[in-house]
């Protein structure tokens, strides 16, 4: 499927996101968004909204569907609080998988990050996704035991 509307912009309070987001991601993900319930990681988006830097939250819709959302983070890996801002997490609805919509988030919180003036960022992943990122010109830096896994973690260098 050919992207020819996809919007991507930050998180607003007009959005009506926040809830649709942190729940979406919560039931993927549990603690790895960094947050013990629900409410407490919705909270947290809704206070990205008022932020002029960092914690950010990028969403891609298509009119007023929500197609998937990124985050960059000034922390996210406790095991590595010197790295820092973190890409964390990626997501895009399943409907919309394979769309190029994951792509054109990666874009646009690079494209962030390098307008706040950062010259590298970072994420973690394990499984098969890291090939998905090295695919984006991300390379990995270390492998990591983290939250029960083995983790890669990657970084991708701003112009």
């Amino acid at each position: 499927m050919k992207i020819t509307t996809l919007n991507i912009e930050r998180l607003t309070d007009e959005s009506n996101f926040a809830a649709s987001i942190a729940k979406l991601q919560f039931e993927l993900w549990g603690p790895l968004t960094g947050f013990d319930s629900l409410p407490d990681y919705e909270q947290f988006l809704r206070k990205t909204v008022h932020t002029a830097e960092l914690p950010t939250v990028l969403v891609a819709r298509h009119g007023d569907a929500l197609v998937g959302s990124v985050n960059l983070l000034t922390s996210e890996m406790t095991i590595r609080p010197e790295l820092s801002p973190w890409l964390a997490p990626l997501f895009v609805v399943d409907s919309e998988r394979g769309s190029g919509a994951g792509s054109a988030l990666i874009h646009a919180v690079i494209d962030h990050a390098a307008k706040l003036g950062f010259r590298r960022i970072y994420l973690y992943t394990s499984g098969t996704l890291p090939s998905y990122y090295a695919s984006r010109a991300w390379r990995p830096i270390e492998e990591v035991g983290y939250l029960g896994k083995t983790r890669t973690i990657m970084a991708f260098d701003l112009p």
